[in-house]
């Protein structure tokens, strides 16, 4: 296990994650990297959400990785990935950073064309290096993109409590620790009904969350939301007119939060896009439905 990384108290299943991972340095930030499978030019990059880790993929990438590489980092400030504490959102957690940080890994990991996977906050992540590739600016090619629950959408996004008293916080990290069970009990209602292991999943989640003092920057974190009005224009129109690739859209019904209705409104912008409802499933489709999100990777690999 690398110094790099902090699996103090986390469960059992999540150390286990972060023991298949390996560092790697952008701009000075130590940045958490689970590659798998089969080595090559073509693969799928996973980009996850708020306030995710890579471990939410964790049981869909191993069937994955049985047949292509697959390549998921930690963004900055989440799961084992750096967490700084000193300076603004803009300065550590930008998402167009994040996007930089992902064209640094696909380079490293020397991939030249991706079957792109992107949820929640990695929406718009992954929207940005879609747009990238729109303008011909994007050094690898996105074949295939497939989009999960996202609030990419801000105008039509249902804030939970939590999200809202982080909203209201300063950009500066906090001083006072968030309890592993608070955390987890803050995020309980982005699960559908059909999820029997939730509060397992929330269990790994928050311990991943509170890793190297996470649980210090949500507040900071969720200031994505107010990028996302900054670009709106920019992310919300790739996300309806992306032009150089296919593209699939995943989305749990019962997500309170990025609600069924931003599905509806990316099919009739874009009709060409392939829209699948999930009833019961909540915000994390990876983790309550990880059979279908893993037949629908698969089903898209010919296209790589």
């Amino acid at each position: 296990m690398t110094k790099d990384f902090d699996t103090e108290d986390l469960p059992q299943s999540v150390k286990d994650w972060v023991a298949q991972g390996h560092a790697f340095d952008f701009n000075g930030h130590t940045v958490f990297v689970h590659s798998s499978g089969p080595t090559g030019k073509e693969g799928v990059l996973i980009v996850h959400g708020y306030p995710g880790s890579s471990w939410d993929w964790n049981n869909v990438i191993p069937p994955v990785a049985a047949q292509t590489r697959v390549v998921a980092p930690d963004m900055i400030g989440y799961g084992q990935s750096d967490k700084p504490l000193v300076g603004t959102y803009k300065e550590n957690f930008s998402l167009m950073m994040q996007a930089d940080m992902f064209e640094a890994v696909v380079a490293q990991e020397r991939l030249e064309t991706v079957v792109l996977v992107a949820h929640d906050m990695g929406q718009s992540v992954g929207l940005e290096l879609m747009a990238r590739q729109d303008a011909g600016k994007l050094p690898f090619r996105i074949k295939h993109a497939i989009v999960l629950n996202g609030s990419t959408m801000v105008d039509m996004v249902e804030l939970s409590d939590m999200q809202k008293t982080f909203l209201a916080g300063p950009d500066v990290s906090a001083t006072d620790r968030i309890p592993r069970d608070k955390i987890a009990a803050g995020m309980r209602d982005t699960y559908g009904p059909k999820c029997s292991n939730a509060d397992e999943f929330l269990d790994c989640q928050a311990a991943q969350i509170r890793a190297k003092k996470g649980d210090l920057v949500m507040g900071q974190q969720i200031r994505y939301l107010a990028e996302r009005k900054e670009f709106y224009d920019r992310w919300v129109g790739t996300l309806t007119g992306f032009r150089t690739a296919p593209m699939t859209v995943i989305w749990g019904t019962s997500d309170p939060i990025a609600i069924e209705a931003m599905a509806d409104r990316i099919k009739l912008w874009r009709p060409a896009t392939d829209v699948y409802k999930l009833a019961g499933v909540g915000h994390w489709p990876s983790l309550e439905a990880p059979e279908f999100i893993t037949d629908t990777i698969l089903h898209r690999l010919p296209a790589i």
